[in-house]
């Protein structure tokens, strides 16, 4: 079962399962974390667990207001 903050994540289920397995039960566990280990420990590319982190962040509450400003300017570009 996931748990609740790590359900707010926007990424695939699949990522969602692979964290619970890797020992990443929280968002906190998620954010005291960095992008280098989050990739070693779940074996995938580094700019994915930089997207993890970020998802982690937003569901937390805890982005930057310039991340939010340049994932706002991301969208207004599509």
């Amino acid at each position: 079962m996931i748990s609740p903050g790590i359900q707010m994540l926007e990424v695939a289920i699949g990522i969602k399962d692979s964290l619970m397995a890797a020992g990443f039960t929280s968002l906190d566990s998620l954010l005291r974390s960095n992008p280098t280990d989050i990739a070693a420990i779940l074996g995938i590319e580094l700019y994915v667990a930089k997207l993890i982190i970020d998802a982690a962040k937003q569901a937390s509450g805890r982005e930057s207001k310039a991340d939010a400003e340049s994932n706002t300017i991301v969208a207004d570009l599509d």
